[in-house]
């Protein structure tokens, strides 16, 4: 999780009192952060990463101010309509889709400033945006900038002065020779042209999500800034725009709308104003197992930062435009719990009569963990939803009847898996950049079709295991099965066959008592075509329950 430092002298400006260490050290771990220590400028504090909005000194303050009671509910943000105008134009919808822009003057950059506001941007690149590839965020001297700005694309050898540099360069080198080109080269991995954004006499803002311009460096003369901020996800731009408006709008500042034209629609950011939500008081008091009146439920929301009105059990709740972790009741259910004090709530032993103790499949998953950890392969943890082009077209399987998710909100996440390798191919696929060899395994659950059960289905636990190295081979995934069930004492029926997608004459399905236990071996070039990879991969899946049931009769 992210660690932010954070300056004293500087969170006491914002907050305008001078607030005792003692005291924040007592109470922002009660706000859900986690507290790291003092240094000579002030403390260290852990921030979890689904409230960024903390990550700098102006967020804290706000929420530290809402928490204590001094200043309760939400703060209420003005964006001001202006004549600026981005054009986004069509080509850049295949590589980096998304863009939204704001602008802020008035800024008095001050030392304190400048550090928060950079210490924002990098977590935020690290968290909210996965390291640029989600989210990248560009901060510019709006000085220079000529409107309409416009959010295109350029071929490699196109030229200009990127920060820090004296002389302009082309985009090939600052991919292959400028540190921070080959930090996050990676991102823009076989595009034929990279993403740019020039103002209207051409020059160059930045090329995201790689490096800024030089001529729109920003110092501490600067007093209007143009924010822009590049990704794949409109949610999260939008909300990370927000949070760098509503920062610089703490200090001071006075934030501009821009109008952004994509080519199919019209868009106007940033939007400041608060999403509305309907809270059932009843409903928090079960969950909580507490009895609060309504009242007093909108008032603990009120020390959250949000807006509240009870009306008799329900409760209208404004949710703050920076606040990205409210995505059901629950996340304000939590809220609650959090102003109410975790340290009120009485514990008391539920009434079920049943011997307490961890599942047994979970204590048998944690060994073979433990094992595949001996081995010198890392864990990793997947989504349970995915899709068909995923788990079927990729992997060259015939597809078969799944669980679907009955009214999803993403393509890409709209039925339940029934295998776990597709999972780790995909991870294979997002970490091309990373060194090799790469060895994952994953131990969870996988959703099978069954009629023998009420609802129709029901999980199963597996274990899958991917190789990627340049002399990845059959022989390599076999041994490591023969290990497995070698150490367990399992005898196996292993013949040639099993899943379509690995290569024919190198893989294998193992069986015990005639029920198959393991699949194995070569994954064919056309799927590691498919997946994008460039490299060898051996595969196994198992099923982690029969294996129990064969080791633990």
């Amino acid at each position: 999780m992210p660690v932010i430092n954070v300056n004293l002298a500087d969170l006491r400006e914002v907050l305008g009192r001078d607030v005792p260490i003692e005291e924040l050290q007592e109470k922002l771990p009660m706000m859900g952060t986690s507290w790291e220590g003092p240094h000579e400028e002030g403390f260290a504090l852990e921030v979890f990463p689904n409230r960024p909005d903390l990550m700098s000194t102006e967020g804290l303050a706000r929420a530290y101010a809402s928490f204590t009671g001094e200043k309760p509910g939400p703060r209420k943000y003005t964006v001001k309509p202006s004549a600026y105008v981005a054009n986004v134009e069509a080509k850049t919808q295949v590589i980096r889709p998304f863009f939204v822009c704001a602008v802020a003057k008035g800024v008095d950059f001050s030392d304190s400033l400048i550090r928060s506001i950079i210490q924002l941007q990098e977590k935020l690149h690290i968290t909210h945006g996965r390291k640029r590839r989600k989210v990248a965020i560009g901060l510019h001297n709006l000085k220079p900038v000529q409107f309409p700005i416009t959010y295109t694309t350029e071929p490699p050898e196109f030229k200009f002065r990127p920060l820090g540099e004296r002389f302009d360069k082309d985009l090939r080198w600052m991919l292959n020779e400028m540190p921070k080109g080959e930090e996050y080269a990676w991102i823009l991995e076989g595009a034929d042209e990279y993403p740019m954004i020039l103002d209207a006499k051409g020059m160059v803002l930045s090329m995201p999500p790689i490096i800024n311009g030089e001529y729109t460096r920003i110092d501490e003369a600067t007093r209007d800034i143009f924010i822009d901020i590049t990704g794949t996800d409109l949610k999260a731009i939008t909300e990370t725009l927000n949070i760098i408006c509503t920062t610089f709008a703490d200090r001071g500042a006075e934030i501009y709308s821009v109008e952004v034209k994509y080519p199919d629609k019209t868009i106007k950011t940033p939007d400041l104003s608060p999403r509305k939500w309907k809270l059932s008081n009843g409903y928090a008091n079960k969950t909580l197992g507490i009895e609060l009146g309504s009242a007093e439920t909108a008032k603990l929301l009120g020390r959250m930062g949000h807006g509240a009105e009870a009306k008799g059990d329900e409760i209208d709740v404004y949710v703050p435009c920076y606040r990205t972790d409210i995505m059901h009741p629950i996340d304000l259910v939590e809220d609650v719990a959090i102003a109410y004090g975790y340290d009120k709530f009485v514990p008391n032993i539920p009434p079920i009569h049943t011997k307490a103790g961890e599942d047994e499949l979970e204590i048998f998953s944690r060994y073979i963990r433990n094992f595949l950890i001996g081995f010198g392969h890392m864990e990793v943890v997947t989504f349970m939803l995915s899709n068909r082009e995923k788990l079927f077209q990729r992997m060259m399987i015939a597809e078969e009847p799944l669980a679907e998710v009955e009214n999803p909100k993403m393509e890409g996440y709209n039925v339940l898996r029934n295998r776990l390798l597709p999972s780790l191919m995909e991870v294979l696929s997002v970490n091309k950049h990373n060194p090799y060899p790469q060895s994952l395994y994953e131990v969870d659950d996988v959703i099978l079709l069954d009629d023998k059960t009420d609802i129709g289905a029901r999980s199963a636990r597996r274990l899958a295991v991917v190789q990627c190295h340049a002399k990845a081979s059959f022989s390599d995934v076999k041994a490591l099965m023969n290990s497995i069930l070698e150490n367990l004492e399992v005898k196996a029926e292993v013949e040639a066959g099993g899943w379509d997608c690995f290569v024919d004459g190198r893989r294998l399905v193992a069986s015990v008592n005639g029920e198959p236990l393991c699949w194995a071996g070569e994954i064919r070039p056309e799927n590691l075509e498919a997946w994008g990879l460039e490299i060898p991969v051996v595969a196994l899946e198992m099923d982690v329950e029969l294996l129990k049931r064969v080791v633990e009769p």
